[in-house]
């Protein structure tokens, strides 16, 4: 249940496109720069914009890789 509650705070997708690392912003956390991947330390990293409407999830798997759905909260 906690999960769920923490979910729904959160707003953006942010993804390296070279180690595949992912974390989601929470609303508050917008103005914090990140110029490197904590991972990988590149400069690969990706922002993708999930509205107050939305919601995703992300599955890892061997065949498939890394898949993300969106979804229309109701």
């Amino acid at each position: 249940m906690l999960i769920d509650l923490v979910i729904k705070d959160y707003r953006d997708l942010m993804i390296c496109n070279n180690c595949l690392w992912a974390a989601s912003l929470l609303k508050d956390s917008a103005s914090v720069n990140f110029m490197l991947c904590p991972m990988c330390e590149r400069k690969n990293l990706e922002i993708i914009p999930v509205e107050d409407y939305e919601s995703y999830k992300m599955n890892v798997g061997k065949k498939r890789g890394i898949e993300i759905e969106f979804a229309k909260e109701n």
